[in-house]
């Protein structure tokens, strides 16, 4: 078999690759993806130890580009096999390394490890997001009191209404993978403070391999009040 990434082509028979899949989720379990690893082991060889080195100085090129296509063709050098990483998702993670330094290592031939991976969203931009949080903070509905300063004494304790109004403020935020997720709407429209209704959107946190973004934060403030009580629980997704 002939390993490629990018332009760059393995000798054959050259490199050993083992693949392993692992599951990505959100902090709530939901299973959102997985992630493809790529280890790889080989070793160069030159007639010289001054050709080794360009063979070697070619790797090190070759892989310090992230968002190459990997694909193991078969020895023909044209079939591609299965295997294969899209260049939007592949990612170098570790090397080329060369753990080896015993015996004749360096002379005609040199060790490389190199560690490749990517992660495949399963995400739609509607879909689930992968956080959600939100809460009711109730205040109000009794009797108002003040305190009224007196020349001598204490101050004077003063009810001046017999009840008050209610007041409830829902706020939340939530996490899309790879779209802004819609806020919550407000649980009580008659009873509320619409100059006070505030969404904000944040700048999306961490990059993809190959380039685009993902971690989408959107939240959102309400304010409610009302001459009855308002009843209800957080919405939760």
């Amino acid at each position: 078999m002939i390993l490629k990434y990018g332009a760059y082509a393995h000798a054959l028979g050259e490199a050993t690759i083992v693949i392993s899949t692992s599951a990505l989720a959100t902090p709530r379990g939901g299973k959102i993806g997985q992630r493809e690893r790529w280890e790889i082991a080989g070793f160069l060889q030159a007639a010289t130890q001054h050709d080794l080195t360009r063979a070697i100085d070619a790797l090190k090129a070759a892989y310090a580009i992230d968002g190459q296509e990997l694909a193991i063709y078969l020895p023909d050098g044209v079939t591609r096999t299965s295997h294969v990483l899209g260049a939007s998702r592949a990612r170098v993670v570790s090397g080329p390394s060369f753990p080896e330094g015993r015996g004749a290592e360096y002379s005609t031939y040199r060790s490389y490890q190199i560690v490749i991976e990517a992660d495949m969203p399963t995400l739609a931009a509607g879909a689930a997001p992968l956080v959600w949080e939100e809460s009711l903070s109730f205040s109000g509905g009794g009797a108002r009191f003040v305190y009224l300063t007196t020349l001598a004494g204490p101050p004077q304790r003063q009810r001046v209404a017999q009840a008050t109004t209610f007041r409830v403020t829902q706020a939340g935020r939530a996490i899309g993978e790879v779209a802004y997720p819609a806020p919550s709407g407000p649980l009580w429209p008659a009873a509320e403070h619409i100059d006070q209704r505030r969404i904000e959107r944040h700048s999306p946190r961490q990059p993809r391999a190959g380039g685009g973004w993902t971690e989408y934060e959107i939240a959102w403030h309400y304010a409610f009040e009302s001459a009855w009580p308002l009843a209800g629980e957080p919405i939760a997704k």
